[in-house]
């Protein structure tokens, strides 16, 4: 269980963390390519939304006037993205970071019930390889019944933190950010018996996609 002065450092690192990513987005030109999405319906449909991981603190102010939740890990890493998910109205779902552990299902049952609440997911985490879609995501939007938007993300300017396996990427002020909420994509029992192979192929060339910038 964490102390108390480690649940206010892990906090206030998280808020300075937050108040960061809203001034980029106050001081930078940001464009939302597919917005119309999130309306779709008076924002009655839930989606499963895909990122690359090292793409995930450029993302935060996107969906946050949607209830949404947010898979967070559940080591050292996740204490500090736990509150800043909550600082944007998230709801995070702290899950093992093992791959393939038998009780994150579990978890997830108790927090979503088919059709209440968008669920984020970083299609390459927690673990990497890097832009390597994993099958996990396709699995829980088949059992939760989601339609699938994968995202893509151009930085003009932004640091790029290459030791680590996801290449974070921290986007700085006053810069151009174009993010891209691709067309929803609805699972088949095609996908399902290929193993989501052609599927995430698919997806993974569409978050990889780099157009004029």
């Amino acid at each position: 269980m964490m102390s108390l002065a480690g649940e206010i450092y892990f906090k206030t690192v998280s808020l300075i963390y937050a108040l960061y990513i809203r001034f980029v987005y106050w001081s930078g030109r940001v464009e939302v390519h597919g917005s119309e999405l999130l309306a779709e319906k008076d924002g009655c449909e839930r989606f499963l939304f895909l990122f690359w991981h090292g793409d995930s603190y450029c993302l935060y102010p996107l969906l946050q006037h949607r209830k949404a939740y947010a898979v967070v890990t559940s080591d050292r890493r996740g204490n500090y993205i736990a509150p800043l998910c909550r600082h944007f109205g998230y709801i995070p779902i702290r899950l093992p970071d093992k791959k393939g552990h038998e009780s994150s299902f579990h978890v997830l049952r108790t927090y979503i019930k088919k059709g209440e609440g968008d669920l984020l997911l970083a299609l390459d985490g927690p673990l990497g390889p890097f832009h390597s879609p994993g099958k996990f995501p396709f699995v829980l939007a088949m059992y939760f019944k989601y339609r699938i938007v994968p995202i893509s993300i151009q930085i003009r300017n932004m640091i790029t933190l290459a030791n680590r396996w996801d290449r974070f990427t921290i986007p700085l002020p006053f810069t151009r950010i174009r993010i891209r909420l691709h067309d929803p994509i609805s699972l088949s029992g095609k996908d399902l018996e290929e193993d989501f192979a052609s599927l995430k192929e698919k997806i993974r060339s569409e978050m990889e996609s780099k157009g004029d910038f």
